[in-house]
């Protein structure tokens, strides 16, 4: 229907018609109720007896409400009155992109400012798996407070099969001059093109299913047009446009605009690629190549004058010679001095390492001499050298392969992306029997080169004392103090190791662990200690590793081995030796800290201190306290997977859900992968109650060394929590399987003690005690002996369960979670046993402050917390039981999946009857009942469960 000014849809009144499209006309109209202006869009009535049409209209307003973002018109209502179907939408002061396009092209400033804010509204769409469909200038509207990206009424985020039908539609008379299907545009059922064919992408016109890079594809043609002042497919119909789109590349916008940057052109044609591969993958990516070339563009670009004429320029000849010449020389001393004269860094600035150009022939030095000046180079708290992760990060962003060659040309690239401010270029070349070392600083701006440094070698043996003096020259001609460099400048040789070979195996095991998964890089290091048994960070690599694999035992023998080495050392790696011997081998925690934040003092802009210092609040319990350490880690370095992992995890220990959520998309929008980071996003999908993505997410690790069995003991933690212990008890064993397969024996153990853990709370005593000896069998060390001590104290063999926390005692008597966690919670359960509750809770007393934490790499949570309350049902205080049994609700993220959560809801129940709360104790119960519906029928406490419940009806 048509509306006048006055008519009235709800409190809406009209003022003004603002437009009309194919669908709808729009009006300016104002709210009664908040006293604002709104637009108001409006289905045509004679449309709305067609149900793709109202569905996509439908869709529009499904599509908005599902976004909320500063650069995405906001939807404000929806409403039908007398068969009008509306969207009532923000009003925009402003003008669409087409209207400022009437008066010709842009500048590219301009062009660059519309063109990121326009990624940043798809980033936000197509994160909410939306695509716009119909990008265009029309849908594009300049505000004061810049772009707002509009009309969504063709966005797909769940295309109906009457519409994806009627898309595939051909185009009326439509043939090709060339081989191949005839080009198809979406159509509706009346035969209405849907979108606008200057800007739909080959796949749309063919009538293929389109991702969220058409709607790159149609940012690259709204960009080309912004900076030519035309589309860049044009053509007398609708057919021979999209002949056009299909067949032809657009004319280079250079050949309009010859002062456009290539780096700009280059922007457009991958997102104008024909192949929807060969594009770009995200809007984020564009973004950020257009702030890359914005901020390279900041300066005017300086315009050359109109020449003279020839007779004037022979009247000036004379005059202008000599100061000409005199110039000229000013100008050649100038670019001498400046090439050869220092300029000096600030602790700033970063600097991005290049790979060595070598002549000599020679493989040994490929890779390790650049990783043996990266060791002496990041010795120094005044250099920042830019971390390998960052660099695949940002060759990802050039569109080249992880780990690809730094070639001079290459390097410059990422450090101007990076905002460094130096390259480090090396090379090694044979002179006779000597070799030359040269090292260059030089500006990724201007090129100039900073500082260079050159040292002989007299032979193979001496190349690594030759580019340590190099490196030490440059590290002062770069403008560290004489004091900070004669600190921190461990020879080379004590630093890594004097062998050539040993030190290319160190290389290629941190380039694996930075491309692939940690594990892939073991057999690297292996070889490293096996070339040079005195190479100390060698055995650092392998003992996180080890640890992160639930290899404990592995991790302290090697982490033990680099403690034994530290003196020779540089000062940051003493810092990784010492404070992971304290965390790891030891277990002194309070040592540890000292240690970690003695580190963060020194080198204050590395992220590995901070990681650390999380990772010894988490074990505490403080999450409040990992959670500020790990934001800080993620901060200085935001390209190490781990980061992300951790903040994620302590997000959702405090039930910041959504946190967590954005943390790991995040992640994954920068395409960091890692086994430990699908085990989080598992326990935030549990969390969730996704159940679809936690199996996603186990069928991602099938096949994948220290993925795959630490999902598989993932699942079965998520099968105990049900009371599926079968399918638990399944899962366990493939678990195990897949570790043994993988030199993994202590992974395994512990996985097969914490089933004990899961058996015995369910009251399957014999089953946990076989379970518990095996795993003692297959690997006792320290976390499996703990998990089995305690499974065998509430399986009633309270002699072993004394014997274990007795070799635990001798063995690790400096170990905080050993003497204040595991310790207190084994012999509590002894006295449990013994029917001594009162004491129980008088050696629980001692875990109270670190009860919250993550005593081991498994999920196992709140052990003493469990036991203090069946110590308080035993004594019938059933107040005091309840509170107990609540910290397993009130810390659910804490808890994760640890199938003991599950338990505690019966817990919380029988403290209720105890408390005469009949109705809260039998909801209690039910609750309960309900989450373990599907549980095994025969499990001992299940039936208990039934007939306590069945008593209180």
């Amino acid at each position: 229907m048509a509306l006048s000014i006055g008519d009235q849809l709800g409190p809406y009144v009209i003022r003004t018609p603002i437009g009309a499209g194919g669908m709808g006309e729009v009006y300016r109209a104002r709210d009664t109720r908040l006293g604002r202006d709104v637009a108001i869009k409006i289905l045509r009535q004679h449309l709305s007896s067609d149900p793709v049409l109202k569905e996509r209209f439908e869709r529009e307003a499904r599509a908005m409400l599902a976004l909320n973002h500063p650069r995405i018109c906001t939807l404000h209502d929806v409403g039908c009155q007398g068969g009008t179907d509306f969207l009532v939408m923000e009003y925009l002061e402003g003008e669409p992109l087409t209207e400022r396009l009437r008066k010709g092209s842009l500048p590219l400033k301009e062009v660059l400012r519309i063109g990121m804010e326009v990624c940043e509204a798809l980033e936000e769409a197509h994160r909410a798996k939306i695509i716009h469909r119909d990008l265009k200038p029309g849908n594009i509207m300049l505000t004061r407070g810049g772009v707002k990206l509009m009309d969504f009424g063709l966005a797909a985020a769940n295309i109906t099969d009457r519409e994806e039908e009627a898309s595939r539609a051909p185009l009326p008379s439509t043939t090709r001059t060339v081989s191949g299907p005839i080009p198809r545009a979406p159509l509706t059922s009346t035969g209405q093109v849907i979108g606008t064919i200057q800007y739909m992408s080959p796949e749309r016109i063919e009538g293929k299913k389109a991702d969220a890079r058409s709607d790159l594809f149609a940012l690259g043609a709204v960009l080309y047009e912004m900076a030519t002042g035309k589309p860049p497919f044009e053509g007398e119909s609708q057919i021979s446009v999209a002949r056009a789109i299909l067949e032809k590349d657009p004319e280079p916008i250079s050949a309009t605009k010859p002062l456009t940057p290539a780096a700009f052109e280059h922007v457009v044609n991958t997102c104008l690629a024909k192949n929807p591969d060969d594009r770009f993958h995200t809007a984020h990516d564009v973004r950020l190549e257009l702030k890359w070339i914005a901020e390279g563009t900041s300066q005017p670009v300086s315009r050359q004058a109109a020449p003279a004429s020839k007779a004037a320029s022979r009247a000036l000849a004379w005059r202008i010679a000599i100061p000409v010449l005199l110039a000229a020389v000013l100008v050649a001393v100038g670019f001498y001095y400046r090439a050869h004269r220092t300029t000096p860094l600030t602790d700033k600035d970063s600097i991005v390492l290049s790979d060595f150009t070598n002549t000599t022939g020679d493989s040994v030095f490929d890779d390790t001499l650049k990783q043996g000046l990266s060791v002496q180079l990041e010795q120094s708290p005044f250099l920042n050298v830019l971390s390998e992760r960052r660099v695949n990060d940002t060759l990802k962003l050039m569109g080249r392969p992880v780990g690809d060659r730094l070639t001079p040309e290459v390097t410059r690239e990422v450090c101007q992306r990076t905002s460094s401010k130096a390259m480090l270029a090396g090379s090694i070349a044979e002179l006779g029997s000597q070799y030359v070392i040269g090292l260059k600083a030089v500006s990724c701006d201007t090129g100039d080169v900073l500082a260079e440094a050159q040292e002989q070698a007299a032979g193979k043996e001496a190349v690594l004392k030759a580019l340590d003096a190099a490196a030490v020259s440059l590290r002062r001609k770069l403008g560290e103090s004489l004091s900070s460099v004669q600190k921190y400048a461990t020879p080379l040789e004590e630093a890594t190791t004097p062998s050539l070979e040993a030190l290319k195996a160190y290389s290629l095991g941190a380039k694996t662990g930075s491309v692939k998964e940690a594990t892939a890089a073991l057999p690297f290091f292996q070889r490293a200690v096996d070339l040079d048994p005195n190479f100390a960070m060698a055995y650092v690599w392998m003992s996180g590793v080890y640890f992160n694999l639930n290899e404990v035992g592995r991790a302290a023998e090697n982490i033990s081995k680099a403690y034994e080495l530290r003196e020779k050392v540089s000062e940051r790696e003493r810092f990784d030796i010492e404070g992971n011997y304290y965390l790891t081998a030891t277990g002194e925690l309070e040592k540890a800290t000292q240690t970690f934040e003695r580190w963060q003092q020194t080198y204050p802009r590395s992220d590995f201190a901070y990681r650390e210092l999380g990772f010894v609040s988490a074990d505490v319990g403080n999450w409040e306290k990992a959670l500020e350490e790990w934001r800080e880690a993620l901060r200085l370095e935001p390209n190490n997977v781990a980061n992300y992992l951790n903040f994620g995890l302590a997000c959702m220990s405090l039930n910041r859900l959504d946190d967590a959520e954005a943390v790991y998309k995040q992640a994954e929008r920068r395409r960091l992968e890692d086994e430990f980071l699908l085990q989080s996003h598992y326990w935030l999908a549990f969390l969730k109650g996704d159940a679809a993505q936690m199996a996603q997410l186990v069928s991602a690790a099938m096949g994948k060394p220290g993925a795959e069995d630490l999902m598989l003991a993932t699942q079965a933690d998520t099968e105990g929590w049900y009371g599926r212990l079968k399918n638990a008890h399944e899962m366990t064993g493939r678990a195990m399987d897949s570790a043994q397969h993988h030199d993994a024996k202590e992974a395994a153990a512990g996985y097969q003690a914490v089933a004990a853990l899961r058996e015995v709370e369910s009251g399957n005593r014999e089953q946990a005690r076989a379970e518990a000896n095996a795993a003692l069998k297959l690997a006792p060390n320290r976390y499996v002996r703990a998990l089995a001590a305690l499974a065998l104290a509430r399986a009633g063999d309270t002699a072993g369960a004394e014997k274990l926390a007795a070799e635990l005692d001798k063995s690790f008597p400096l170990d905080t979670l050993v003497q204040r966690y595991w310790l207190p919670t084994i012999r509590a359960g002894v006295a449990l046993e013994r029917k001594d509750p009162n004491h129980a809770i008088e050696l629980l007393n001692v875990a109270s402050t670190i009860e919250l934490g993550a005593p081991t790499n498994l999920t196992i949570f709140l052990c003493p917390v469990y036991l203090r309350g069946e110590a308080f049902l035993m004594l019938h205080d059933g107040n005091r039981a309840a509170a107990e049994f609540q910290k397993f609700i009130d810390y659910r993220g804490v808890v994760m999946n640890f199938p003991w959560g599950a338990l505690a809801r019966l817990g919380l129940a029988r403290a209720y009857a105890l408390q005469g709360g009949t109705a809260k104790a039998r909801a209690a119960y039910r609750d309960f009942l309900t989450l373990w519906k599907d549980a095994d029928p025969d499990i001992p406490i299940l039936k208990e469960a039934r007939a306590e419940y069945a008593k209180l009806q």
